[in-house]
């Protein structure tokens, strides 16, 4: 057996193992009981120091060695596997096997005590178990190690090579454009409302519906419901949506096509890349550019509902049989400054973001403390989109990353917002025909480009590398905010 073909099935050990951890994550999301959450978290520290000694185990190290001394004659997919498994490997054995442990077995813990804060909307219930994330957070950055400031580590985690100086120049060139253009679109849409509520049955129904049309293959996924919907992969034929439904909220549809995106790029990597470390999306914020991608530039568009807005109208008439379709389509892009980020509209999203990455970057340098974070979270949310936060429900618990030990995470929504616009860019080069396309319902068009230019490569090529293939330039906001500009001044027309 050939160094090669050794490190291939010690990645599909791997791999195994760390399905098995999602498969218990997937169930305390939505099906665990509460009192069960004592024993779960034991389980996640017992497994996760298992799987860490496996991933920095000598034999790893020694067979990445021998493939990296002989890499003469490896095709692209190998040497990617290689590159992969060497940046986890450098990563894993910075940590030690205690600290993967304890870090795990709280995540477990503080998910649970997040889910009742945020039913009770009382952040005190939450606090004392995030401040020991955040002193472990802290303790992660440590050993990962960093050259200027103790998120570059946590970033890198989620998007590589992504620095805090990266995001700030981020935040900077798209914040005053957007904030411009918030004000100047900002109450000329009028939202949609609902008097009579929509059934749970139906919405779940409808949900279905739309993933069927965008390409989600149910013989190889499922849909559930949670607290806060996620996307998750058990194995290459296992991958999973949740969706949550509220009575009178349109979460059901831009949920379904926002986790329906994920779960496409997911079930679009080619089959020679199963059961390895290339089966995975390269990045969060390549991940969410497909998400975005589904349900903003796709699902907001007035030709996605020439489709699909009949359909909706017969199946919930109490609330659209009175509605037209440009009336619906102004409505589901209405600007209007508000609490949720997940409920956000296009132009004020990155603004949430632009909050969280603050907030983050100020707990893991120690200049803000948690016991503060309801304090500041008000005052952001006041400062840069002018309104009040009147409960911890709609304020520092709304999100479920912290409680994950998630932090560095959140900017790379804003980075999948710029991707997405760019990938858009490119496929409207492609198919100039795209509002007849999309309009008619051909979305296996869509899929079908989206799956040869990004899915079926997995994890073989770095973030920017790939957008570069696709959209033939660096990540850009500047295609964003064109895209933005041309969008709502047309709605506003």
């Amino acid at each position: 057996m050939t160094h090669l073909t050794q490190l291939r099935k010690y990645s599909a050990e791997l791999v195994d193992l760390h399905h098995t951890l999602a498969l218990m994550q997937w169930d305390q999301e939505v099906r665990m009981p509460r009192r069960a959450a004592e024993g779960r978290a034991g389980q996640f520290a017992t497994l996760s120091g298992l799987v860490h000694r496996r991933e920095v185990a000598p034999e790893l190290g020694a067979l990445l060695a021998e493939v990296e001394a002989s890499k003469e004659g490896l095709s692209v997919e190998d040497l990617a596997l290689v590159r992969v498994m060497r940046r986890q490997y450098d990563q894993n054995t910075k940590l030690p096997e205690e600290f993967v442990s304890e870090f795990s077995r709280l995540a477990s813990q503080a998910q649970m005590s997040w889910l009742e804060a945020r039913e009770q909307s009382d952040f005190a219930i939450f606090q004392p178990l995030l401040e020991r994330l955040v002193i472990m957070a802290r303790q992660q950055a440590e050993y990962l190690g960093y050259a200027d400031h103790p998120y570059d580590a946590l970033l890198d985690l989620y998007e590589e090579g992504l620095t805090t100086a990266q995001v700030e120049k981020m935040f900077v060139e798209l914040q005053a454009p957007l904030v411009a253009m918030v004000k100047k679109f900002a109450g000329r849409l009028t939202p949609l409302s609902f008097g009579e509520p929509f059934s749970p049955a139906g919405q779940e129904q409808f949900a279905q519906h739309l993933l069927v049309a965008m390409g989600f293959d149910f013989s190889r996924g499922c849909l559930a419901r949670s607290a806060h919907p996620f996307t998750t992969t058990l194995g290459h034929h296992d991958r999973r949506i949740t969706n949550r439904y509220a009575p009178k909220s349109l979460d059901f549809i831009f949920g379904a096509l926002h986790e329906g995106g994920h779960a496409l790029y997911e079930q679009g990597i080619a089959e020679r890349l199963a059961h390895s470390h290339l089966d995975d999306g390269v990045s969060l914020g390549i991940h969410e550019s497909q998400s975005r991608f589904w349900e903003n530039v796709v699902g907001r568009g007035r030709p996605f509902w020439q489709r699909f807005f009949p359909e909706l109208q017969q199946s919930f008439p109490a609330q659209f049989a009175q509605t037209d379709i440009d009336d619906f389509v102004r409505g589901i892009n209405a600007v209007t400054p508000g609490l949720i980020r997940v409920d956000a509209d296009e132009l004020t999203y990155n603004l949430h973001v632009l909050i969280r990455f603050e907030i983050e970057k100020a707990l893991i340098e120690g200049s803000l403390e948690v016991a503060a974070l309801t304090r500041v979270w008000r005052d952001k949310y006041r400062q840069y989109l002018g309104v009040e936060v009147e409960s911890d429900a709609d304020g520092v618990l709304q999100d479920i990353h912290w409680s994950h030990g998630s932090f560095g995470y959140f900017p790379t929504y804003t980075i999948g917002n710029l991707a997405a616009a760019q990938i858009w860019e490119a496929y409207r080069q492609y198919d100039p025909e795209f509002s007849q396309t999309i309009g008619t319902g051909n979305l296996e068009k869509v899929q079908a480009w989206l799956g040869r230019e990004i899915h079926t490569h997995g994890s073989v090529y770095l973030p920017q590398e790939l957008l570069k293939r696709v959209t033939g330039a660096p990540l850009s906001a500047q295609p964003f905010l064109a895209y933005l500009e041309e969008k709502f001044t047309a709605l506003v027309a």
